[in-house]
């Protein structure tokens, strides 16, 4: 199982990069990495802003993508997974939520649909799995939004999960602290 860890944005709401948060003395990506290599996955980091400054603290074993069109939002960092690795499925985690328990993944790793998503209080959240024979119409997208292309499929399953942490999202310094202390 490959999961990719969205990691290219501005962190334009917080003080300093969400990635470089120090979490017990290690890097909030650092973290998660090793959360999900814990697992079992390979690992893939898609870094656009601050490439760089990131790269140069990621551990041995970890595929690094640069997404120079991180501008245009997640959605160009999901493209561009797809355009980078080959892998028959690509699950998709981002560096300001925490990592959800395994069980999480391998319960989207039992749909039978070519996309899936965490579904949590009634609402889809990440992670989002997708199958590369969704690739050629992933790519070809204009939706410009990940929620909105998996919504635009009509084909999407939201997986009932039981673990709220897939309901946390750390968008400013405040939301940092609380969630990853």
């Amino acid at each position: 199982m490959t999961v990719v860890l969205l990691a290219a944005g501005r962190s334009s709401r917080t003080s300093d990069l969400k990635s470089l948060y120090r979490v017990e003395g290690e890097y909030l990506i650092n973290r998660q990495i090793r959360q999900l290599q814990s697992y079992g996955y390979d690992v893939a980091v898609v870094l656009g802003y601050a490439y760089e400054r990131i790269s140069a603290v990621l551990p041995d074993g970890v595929k690094v993508i640069r997404n120079e069109a991180y501008g245009e939002g997640m959605f160009s960092s999901v493209k561009r997974a797809f355009e980078t690795l080959d892998a028959p499925e690509l699950y998709f985690c981002q560096v300001d939520r925490p990592v959800p328990d395994k069980r999480v993944f391998e319960a989207l790793s039992r749909s039978e649909s070519p996309v899936a998503t965490a579904f949590y209080e009634g609402h889809r959240r990440p992670p989002q799995r997708i199958s590369a024979v969704m690739k050629s119409d992933l790519l070809a997208s204009d939706a410009g939004r990940l929620d909105a292309w998996i919504e635009a499929t009509g084909i999407a399953e939201a997986v009932d999960v039981d673990d709220p942490k897939v309901a946390l999202n750390a968008n400013t310094d405040e939301e940092l602290r609380r969630i990853f202390g």
